[in-house]
């Protein structure tokens, strides 16, 4: 399985990107991760990559050879949009973060338009994680939100794995918040009729 995180410094996605991996790894996975960072600062553009497999031996793969994107952000999920295979699955929360070049130079972003090239393109889930995350008490938590979309969407990873890695990764401080963020995340997943739900 390979996964593609597409977010802005400052979001989350690295901390996204271990807990995927720790989860792999308890469930008993081969796993690598890596990343590209566009600019080495907060608010910078930043692409992670982890791969899950029985032997993996390398944490990059090529464009269209993720099987699923999870972008914190949407216009870091347009531009990380190439590394989606035919028929993958986009997860994006609904925050949109233009850089700021954009206001220096005038530039705007209109919503409807990012999310209906993507939808255009792959399959797409949108989530309101902000929105989520506030709701579970860790505003800064909108990366698990996007995580328990995920969980319920991906038949690797088991639910159990995750929640242990999530506490393993996550600062106590901030813990409760963030496996709530995740049991958000899951929810509208199913509401949304993506997913539908379990019994465990």
């Amino acid at each position: 399985m390979n996964i593609a995180i597409a977010s802005v410094g400052g979001q989350g996605g690295l901390t996204l990107s271990r807990v995927l991996a720790v989860a792999a790894v308890l469930d008993g996975h081969s796993v690598r991760t890596g990343e590209t960072l566009g600019m080495a600062q907060r608010f910078g553009s930043v692409v992670s990559y982890v791969r899950v497999g029985g032997r993996v031996l390398s944490p990059v793969f090529s464009e269209g050879e993720a099987d699923f994107l999870l972008g914190l952000e949407i216009i870091e999920a347009v531009r990380a949009l190439r590394l989606l295979r035919r028929g993958g699955l986009a997860i994006v929360s609904d925050a949109l973060k233009p850089p700021v070049s954009a206001s220096l130079k005038r530039e705007s972003y209109d919503r409807a338009e990012l999310l209906k090239y993507m939808s255009d393109r792959a399959k797409l889930l949108v989530v309101p994680a902000q929105d989520l995350a506030a709701q579970a008490g860790n505003p800064r938590a909108a990366n698990m939100v996007v995580l328990g979309a995920f969980g319920r969407l991906q038949t690797v990873l088991t639910e159990g794995s995750i929640r242990r890695a999530i506490s393993e990764v996550i600062h106590p401080r901030w813990l409760e918040g963030s496996l709530k963020a995740f049991e958000l995340g899951a929810e509208f997943c199913v509401r949304s009729g993506f997913a539908r739900a379990r019994s465990d």
